[in-house]
């Protein structure tokens, strides 16, 4: 049984691609709005369309991390978070607050 906190469990996908985002798509300055709900959403839709990883050790998370230094895994995370910057940045949800 799981106690109130945080929870023992991490989906060690939420990283690596946040990671990648911010590599490829924030720091680069290439969004048209780089506002935080922007951001949230785009990171929402790609996770979506990503396989998640979970895990619940640190061993399984570096595990994980491990996996992604593949380049076609790689690839497959940049395609997602591109697709999703296309979808959000032609839908953002900022516009309908």
């Amino acid at each position: 049984m799981l106690q109130s906190g945080k929870s023992p469990v991490l989906n060690a996908m939420e990283p690596i691609v946040s990671h990648m985002f911010e590599d490829h798509f924030e720091k680069t300055g290439v969004l048209k709005c780089a506002c935080e709900r922007c951001q949230a959403d785009i990171l929402a839709l790609a996770l979506n369309h990503l396989p998640p990883r979970y895990t619940s050790t640190q061993a399984g998370e570096a595990y994980v991390k491990a996996l992604f230094q593949e380049p076609q895994l790689q690839s497959d995370i940049l395609r997602e978070l591109a697709s999703a910057v296309q979808v959000i940045e032609q839908n953002p949800s900022h516009a309908y607050e």
